[in-house]
């Protein structure tokens, strides 16, 4: 991905043709110091910096590529910003923020990435399905349904730990009530 950035000589020999053709025009390109050619040499170098600035955004509106707007995306997808991690961590929390799935091995990686051990993560409960209405035969609500889950944390400290709660919390449904245990197992 990105755009092609050609020398500034071909860029150059480009705005020449960009020019009408005729003996007039041979004679302002035979002459060096004619505004033709000095037009031709002056722009190039702007021209390669614009074409490598454009080419930078590009790269930078893919997350997989992001580097000067990773804090960008952060605050867009997550609602805060991990500086503590690196770049290649910080994308892999907004790619999984952005895809939306989220599974025990995700929230492992989470953990690894804030320098947590993740020792279990189970489900001790069944779901808890509240009702939902009726009007005759039509329903009027969908039915609501709460989840406990337990998350057994190991090592770290009270930043990181911070950290990955936050990140939890951002990734798992509003349904999800999370009970983080200290120490493991």
């Amino acid at each position: 991905m990105g755009i092609k950035v050609q020398t500034p000589d071909q860029y150059a020999a480009s705005f020449q043709k960009f020019f009408p053709r005729g003996p007039y025009w041979d004679r302002q390109f035979a002459d060096s110091k004619s505004d033709c050619v000095l037009f031709c040499e002056a722009k190039p170098d702007e021209f390669v910096r614009f074409r490598n600035r454009m080419s930078d955004l590009q790269n930078e509106s893919a997350i997989q590529s992001a580097a000067e707007t990773i804090e960008d995306w952060e605050r867009v997808l997550t609602g805060s910003v991990a500086a503590g991690l690196t770049v290649e961590q910080r994308r892999a929390l907004l790619f999984t923020a952005k895809t939306g799935n989220i599974s025990t091995s995700a929230i492992k990686a989470f953990g690894q990435m804030y320098g947590l051990t993740i020792t279990n993560i189970e489900f001790p409960f069944r779901s808890a399905f509240f009702g939902f209405s009726r009007f005759a035969l039509d329903q009027i609500t969908s039915p609501a349904s709460f989840s406990v889950l337990f998350i057994y944390v190991d090592g770290g400290d009270e930043t990181n730990l911070g950290l990955f709660k936050s990140q939890i919390a951002n990734q798992l449904l509003a349904n999800y009530i999370v009970y983080y245990i200290l120490g493991g197992l």
